[in-house]
């Protein structure tokens, strides 16, 4: 047997010697496991911990982040939304009418008079603007309206109307309504006061004033809507926004200014 054979039989002893050894718990693994050099990386502090979890992770934290955004502005927004007061309709079925130009300007008047009925801090008067007039010549948008326009009449959300005299003619006529559509006034104002016994002319009282509108017509009015038998929405919110619209209306009626706008 050669020198190199004898060699490769002893290492081959050795080698099984310390298994034994290491089975007998007498040698740790590790003592087997020559040096190789490799230097052990040092223990990250929790810094660096995060910044590594970040660098690993930002996809999901960027959009993390976004939608939690996203959700406290939600939040925020239904928590300070302003609900309204009052809700009233300006329907103009003519271009003549000025309505169109004048619901902003009409809003801030009709604030004047309206209690905080809510009991929330401040007054919110809604004003929906509705063109019925169909002078665009756009179809879609005519027809947009009108929609609006049937919804908001059997829905009942607004009790308190502003519009020319041809809106009394479409409710009657181009929605075929045959019940009594609104509050009669005849019983208490004299008849140059009213259109038809239930309109009310604004320029009977000081909104139109208010509104700085010096040009309003007086063709221009209120209407107060009765109980509709048909109608589809929610009956005790209806009843609640109609008293609150006689309440204003009586206000106004009255010049009893409620709540005075404040001076800039």
């Amino acid at each position: 047997m050669s020198n190199k054979d004898d060699e490769k039989a002893r290492k081959s002893r050795e080698e099984y010697i310390e298994l034994l050894k290491m089975k007998q718990g007498l040698i740790e693994e590790s003592e087997l496991i020559p040096e190789t050099g490799y230097v052990k990386m040092p223990e990250m502090n929790a810094w660096q911990k995060f910044a590594n979890f970040v660098y690993h992770n930002k996809l999901y934290i960027v959009i993390a982040v976004f939608f939690g955004a996203l959700f406290t502005f939600l939040t925020v927004q239904l928590v300070t939304r302003k609900v309204n007061d009052l809700y009233v309709l300006v329907i103009s079925t003519s271009p003549q009418s000025e309505l169109g130009l004048r619901y902003d300007e009409l809003e801030e008047a009709l604030t004047k008079y309206c209690p905080d009925f809510d009991g929330n801090g401040y007054v919110k008067v809604g004003v929906n603007y509705l063109d019925l007039s169909n002078s665009s010549g756009v179809a879609d948008y005519n027809s947009a309206q009108s929609m609006k326009f049937s919804a908001e009449v059997y829905t009942g959300d607004s009790q308190m109307y502003i519009a020319d005299e041809g809106f009394w003619e479409q409710m009657y006529e181009a929605e075929g309504l045959e019940d009594e559509l609104f509050v009669d006034f005849s019983e208490y104002f004299p008849e140059e006061a009213l259109f038809k016994g239930v309109g009310l002319h604004i320029n009977a009282t000081n909104l139109h004033k208010d509104a700085r509108w010096d040009t309003c017509s007086d063709k221009i009015n209120f209407y107060l809507r009765c109980e509709y038998p048909s109608a589809t929405g929610n009956q005790k919110e209806a009843q609640e926004q109609r008293e609150r619209a006689q309440t204003v209306l009586r206000n106004i009626i009255e010049g009893n200014v409620v709540n005075p706008p404040t001076e800039e």
